[in-house]
């Protein structure tokens, strides 16, 4: 489903809040406010916070789903369509860095179940789509024989992750995209024939 543009409007400034104050500090209020609408009127979109984070979670996995729809379509090998993939997520967080603090911040979802769910989801689709491409460099003899799928998308996946965060801490002072290409090339050295 669609959001309107008022909804979109509702997450875009969600994010903004988040990006500046964190994510404890979203509330309807601040987010009302900064809109500029009464809060009834977000409630006319939106039934609660954990609705509006959803739809920033869902927004995620679209952006993620078309980066990846471009990396095969575009006949990429396993080793750059991981690179492109990464890149990608790279160049979202850079664009909208208030999306780790959703997407990284697990003590949030605990108690909403049905969003732990959808991140959760995103999650193990994202491991898949890496075991799958670390899969296929097997298969075409270009990734080491004894590297195990599973492992191998963790090490991936984990240390982006960790690239992410330090980016973030440190106030986002160097270049994400170009850090993680740096990053994903060396990890495939590790685990390429």
């Amino acid at each position: 489903m669609g959001n309107t543009d008022r909804q979109k409007e509702i997450v875009d400034a969600a994010l903004s809040l988040i990006s500046g104050k964190g994510i404890q500090e979203l509330t309807m209020k601040r987010l009302a406010e900064a809109v500029g609408v009464s809060e009834p009127a977000i409630y006319r979109h939106f039934a609660s916070k954990s609705e509006i984070l959803a739809a920033v979670v869902d927004d995620v996995a679209a952006s993620r789903s078309a980066s990846l729809g471009e990396a095969h379509s575009s006949g990429l090998g396993p080793e750059e369509t991981l690179v492109s993939f990464f890149r990608s997520h790279a160049l979202l967080f850079m664009r909208r860095p208030a999306l780790t603090a959703v997407l990284f911040s697990e003590d949030v979802f605990r108690s909403d179940p049905a969003l732990m769910s959808r991140v959760g989801a995103i999650m193990e689709d994202t491991l898949a789509t890496i075991r799958a491409e670390i899969a296929k460099g097997k298969r075409l003899g270009r990734f080491r024989g004894e590297l195990d799928e599973v492992n191998g998308a963790f090490m991936l996946a984990g240390g982006f992750r960790l690239l992410v965060s330090t980016w973030q801490l440190g106030n986002e002072t160097f270049n994400l995209p170009e850090r993680t290409d740096a990053y994903v090339r060396s990890a495939l050295m590790l685990i390429e024939k």
